[in-house]
């Protein structure tokens, strides 16, 4: 079975960022709709989602060099604040790329990032797509327990 190359298996397309503005001045990274369907499903919990929503915030603005979405404009380019927060969204990919490896940040990037369905991610990682879900909590499950473990200066930025 010849098994197509996923799109996280090259870099990810550059896209802004859609997020979604609640009234109040917080901005939120939107959940794929494959993370939505797993948390309502009761396979992936509210920790998972916060992880995922945070591994992919960091990937976009220290990988895809996209715009902070809480960046204080105020300043008028005047602060390194955003080179500062830039740097840490870089150290923490690296951070948890380096535990978790190529092959489990290439779900990640299908998943969180190019929002592929669950059916087609698991055909290339060649995992059955009906355990496919528990392997992606389980990812999350690790990564959570990962950024709760990571090192203060990591969070600086």
């Amino acid at each position: 079975m010849k098994v197509s190359p996923l799109p996280a298996d090259g870099p990810a397309t550059l896209s802004a960022p859609i997020t979604v503005h609640d009234g109040t001045s917080e901005w939120v990274t939107p959940v794929p709709a494959l993370i939505d369907a797993l948390q309502h499903s009761g396979i992936l919990t509210a920790h998972h989602v916060a992880a995922a929503r945070f591994w992919a915030t960091d990937y976009r603005i220290g990988v895809m060099g996209q715009e902070d979405p809480h960046l204080d404009r105020t300043s008028l380019g005047l602060s390194v604040r955003p080179l500062n927060r830039r740097m840490g969204s870089i150290n923490r990919y690296r951070y948890i790329h380096d535990i978790i490896g190529n092959r489990y940040e290439r779900i990640l990037i299908a998943t969180m990032i190019n929002n592929q369905p669950l059916d087609e991610i698991a055909s290339h990682v060649q995992y059955d797509p009906r355990h496919m879900g528990s392997v992606l909590a389980l990812l999350l499950d690790f990564l959570t327990r990962h950024y709760d473990a990571m090192p203060g200066h990591l969070w600086r930025g």
